[in-house]
């Protein structure tokens, strides 16, 4: 039980890093440039973006895979029935 449920929680953390590099893909690909005191100002590159994204993506497949994968374990190896993760 306790490679599934390391499984599941190594899982869980790269699909959240995943989804928060999907969701801040604009802003990681954004140059911020200095316009004057206290003022900002930064031009965003779509490549850039756009390789954020897909990184953010894959991350988030890879982590969603492991959680199947370790749900799936966790079932195949239950033959009781009994589905508690606690052990």
């Amino acid at each position: 039980m306790n490679r599934i449920r390391a499984g599941l929680t190594l899982g869980v953390c790269v699909a959240v890093v995943g989804m928060l590099v999907v969701l801040n893909a604009s802003a990681l690909a954004t140059r911020w440039e200095s316009l004057g005191p206290n003022a900002w100002g930064g031009t965003t590159d779509p490549a850039d973006a756009r390789a954020w994204w897909t990184l953010g993506v894959a991350l988030l497949a890879t982590g969603l895979t492991v959680v199947v994968l370790a749900v799936a374990r966790w079932l195949r190896d239950d033959p009781a029935g009994d589905r508690t993760l606690t052990a």
